[in-house]
């Protein structure tokens, strides 16, 4: 099972207000879904992605988008934290 942290889906949101402000609708909507499907591996290898600088946690690279999801196990599911642009600087707090 895969969640997403609150954080997690605000950052969604805001990718989704970024794109629809860029390239439309259809264009937004269609980099959610690819960011959403890209978790799919997580359910069946969670330890698919690669170690983070942080403890505990792990960073999911999306194929093809220019994001990473930084996740963690808790409670035998896959936590996604936050998605984030891979350009970006990491938050000291997730």
């Amino acid at each position: 099972m895969i969640a997403l942290t609150a954080k997690a889906e605000s950052d969604l949101d805001s990718i989704f207000e970024h794109y629809q402000l860029e390239a439309g609708s259809n264009t937004a909507f269609a980099m959610v879904q690819g960011i959403l499907s890209s978790l799919e591996i997580l359910e069946r290898f969670p330890g698919a992605g690669r170690p983070s600088p942080v403890p505990d946690v792990r960073e999911l690279v999306l194929a093809h988008i220019p994001f990473i999801a930084p996740y963690r196990l808790l409670d035998g599911r896959v936590q996604v934290l936050r998605f984030l642009h891979q350009r970006s600087e990491r938050p000291e707090h997730w």
